[in-house]
Order: C-alpha cells, then sequence, then structure tokens
C-alpha cells in the first residue's frame, strides 16, 4: 500500500512539471511592432529621434515596391549595383545663317573623349569623369576648345527629363572650305575668341510605361524583355547665347554675307510641346536596338548685336526642336556593352535676317557589370544600426 502511495506521488509530481514546462515553452514571444511606414520607427528617446530621420530614408530605399510595369516585358535590376566604364565625348555645335544670300558659317568645338565611371543602384544613380583622355582631338588643326558641360538625365517609370548646362569656349569653323575666299593652308578657320552658354530642360511623359522601359537603354537598371515602344508627350524649354570679341562672321568670310549678320553677340529663348515616338527591339533574345523621334514645336524669342553696335529683338512662332536618340547593346543579365547617342537640333524660325541653328548632346560606347549586393547592404544598414530597431 505505501509503494502504490509513492507511486501516485512520483507520477503526480511528473505531471506537474510536464504542465509547468508546457507552460513555460508555451508562452507567447514577444514580437517586434510591424514597420509598415516611417511612422513605426520608433522615435521617442533622443537616441531614436536622433536615428529616426537615417532609418527612414533607409526603411524608404530598401521597402518592397509594388510591381507597377508588366513583367513579361520588364525585369528590373533595382536591388543590384550596376556599374559601367564608358568612354563618351559631349558637343554643342551651332550655325549663323544669312536670310539674304542663304549662306552659314557652322562653328564647331574641337572633340575630345574620356574615361568615365557609371554608377547605377537604388541608393544613387552618377556618372564620374575620370579625367583620363582617351583622344585630344585634333588642336594643330581644330584649335583648343574648353569646356564645362553638365547633362542631367533622369528616368522614372512615366517620365524621362534632360537637364543641361553647357559652356564652350573655343571654335572652328567647320565648312571653312565652302568658301572660296577662305584661302588658308589649315582645313579650318580657328575662333578661340568665340564662346557659348546653352542650358535648358526637356521633359516627356511615356504613354505605354506599363510596357515600354527607358530605363533599359539610357541607364541599365531594367531589361526590356520584348519588343515595345511607347508614345511621348512632353515640353521643352532652352536658352542659348553665343558671342564673340569681334563679329561672328570673320574677314574671310564677309564677303559672302550680308552686313545685318555681323553679329558679335546673340541670344534666343526656345520654348513649346513635344510629340514623339520610341521603340526598343529585342533580337536574339540578348540584343537591343532602341530608337526616338521627338519633334518639338513651339516660338522663339531671339535677340542680338551686330558689329556696328545695332540690336534686333523678336518674338516669333514657327521654331523646332528634333530630338533623336540611338541605342545599341548586347545584354546577358550579367554584364553588357554597347553604344548610344543622344542629340537634339533647335531649328530656329526662317523669319529673321540672321538666326542660329544650334546642336548639342553625347556620345558613349561602355562596358558595364551588375552585382548582387544584398546581403552585403543588410550588413552594413545592421552594423550602423539602421534597420535593426
Amino acid at each position: 500500500m505505501k509503494t502504490k502511495i509513492l507511486l501516485f506521488i512520483y507520477f503526480l509530481s511528473l505531471t506537474f512539471l510536464s504542465l509547468k514546462s508546457n507552460a513555460q515553452i508555451s508562452r507567447p514571444v514577444k514580437k517586434k511592432p510591424s514597420i509598415k511606414t516611417i511612422w513605426d520607427i520608433p522615435h521617442k528617446t533622443l537616441w531614436q529621434k536622433w536615428m529616426w530621420p537615417h532609418r527612414s530614408a533607409a526603411f524608404e530605399i530598401t521597402k518592397e515596391r509594388v510591381v507597377n510595369y508588366d513583367t513579361a516585358y520588364i525585369k528590373s535590376y533595382h536591388k543590384k549595383l550596376v556599374i559601367a566604364l564608358p568612354v563618351s565625348t559631349r558637343f554643342l555645335k551651332f550655325s549663323l545663317n544669312d536670310l539674304k544670300s542663304g549662306n552659314k558659317l557652322t562653328f564647331s568645338p574641337n572633340l575630345q573623349y574620356n574615361l568615365g565611371l557609371s554608377i547605377n543602384s537604388r541608393w544613387a544613380t552618377f556618372i564620374l569623369h575620370s579625367g583620363v583622355k582617351v583622344y585630344n582631338g585634333d588642336p594643330n588643326n581644330k584649335g583648343k576648345t574648353n569646356y564645362q558641360d553638365y547633362q542631367l538625365n533622369l528616368y522614372s517609370r512615366k517620365l524621362t527629363t534632360d537637364m543641361f548646362v553647357q559652356y564652350y569656349s573655343g571654335f572652328y569653323i567647320k565648312n571653312s572650305k565652302d568658301f572660296n575666299s577662305y584661302s588658308s593652308v589649315k582645313p579650318y578657320a580657328v575662333r578661340s575668341d568665340v564662346y557659348a552658354l546653352h542650358m535648358g530642360v526637356s521633359s516627356n511623359y511615356i504613354v505605354n510605361n506599363k510596357k515600354f522601359s527607358y530605363k533599359s537603354s539610357f541607364a541599365f537598371a531594367e531589361q526590356q524583355k520584348k519588343s515595345a515602344g511607347s508614345l511621348l508627350l512632353g515640353i521643352y524649354y532652352s536658352y542659348f547665347d553665343a558671342t564673340a570679341n569681334e563679329a561672328l562672321i570673320s574677314p574671310p568670310f564677309r564677303g559672302s554675307f550680308d552686313s545685318l549678320s555681323y553679329i558679335r553677340s546673340a541670344h534666343t529663348h526656345n520654348f513649346g510641346l513635344n510629340l514623339g515616338y520610341i521603340y526598343t527591339l529585342v533580337f536574339l533574345k540578348k540584343y537591343y536596338a532602341t530608337a526616338s523621334l521627338v519633334q518639338g514645336f513651339g516660338g522663339e524669342q531671339m535677340g542680338y548685336i551686330r558689329e556696328n553696335n545695332s540690336s534686333y529683338q523678336k518674338l516669333v512662332g514657327g521654331a523646332g526642336k528634333l530630338h533623336m536618340r540611338l541605342a545599341l547593346r548586347y545584354d546577358n543579365e550579367r554584364y553588357f556593352i554597347g553604344s548610344m547617342v543622344i542629340t537634339d537640333y533647335v531649328l530656329l524660325s526662317g523669319k529673321s535676317p540672321s538666326t542660329f541653328d544650334y546642336s548639342y548632346g553625347k556620345f558613349l560606347v561602355y562596358i558595364g557589370y551588375r552585382f548582387s549586393i544584398l546581403k552585403a547592404e543588410k550588413k552594413i544598414l545592421r552594423d550602423l544600426k539602421m534597420i535593426d530597431y
């Protein structure tokens, strides 16, 4: 009887301990609060308040986004680090046109080719210029051109925006040999005293933004999986100024121009609406060819000062702008190689005694590689206390 009582007490104690253990195991574990917006990030203590804007920026950049495009047509690489090495040249050219004689002088810079570094990630996108010149032009025949050229291209899902500021000093007259009065042994007349300033902005709405990717051809952050195109609608504005110490039409060419075109300095404001189309052809699965043509329709406000200090000012319609893009690329998702050219031709109206047509843009060839950086990115953000809170 005593033995039975002891066994009963033993099993009862085991049952009690088992229930206690189960109670401890089933005790709910405290979970971290769900972070759905930046306001859910802790910001009560002084330290949390200090870290809150930094953590908010990291949260907005790294959070999962709703896919707002057709994945059968577009593949995104926004979570990868894309690095490319471009060799590029930029330019600003202009022509002075004489309405009476029909002649023109074309001023061109001595083009140079430079090596750069393009970096594209979800944190930042920019191009660094290494200062390494691959080709220095032809200074013996074309003179020396000094320039500051900043061209910023912004590509989102629905909008593309180009902004630019260009300052060029030193030109050569490209069509010098077209005039019999030019008798120099050198192929071009050099005008080191001529300088030009150009700035402006152009923006277009991508109508077929669900199936067409602008970034595929011009930013390397996406890939066009199937051929597609889109209508482009937008606006533009640009300002151009050309000035010389003497008249832009120098003595060897004066006999071919009316005296009303003896201009020392000139400026134009150009503005209007854009209408165009862009298309990317995908062939052999890994090759891509893109072409775009956008026509601008608008007006111009022109003003210039002649050599004799007489001036001219007029606001007219009928001016236009032609924007063209061409790109060719091989892309196997990891590495890519290709080339592109982006250029604008501003065609002014013929309602003034003298007009200025000008063009600007850039050309580059490149090779690049896409790196997977999610693990390294999370480790860095965790070490910086940006995501563990």
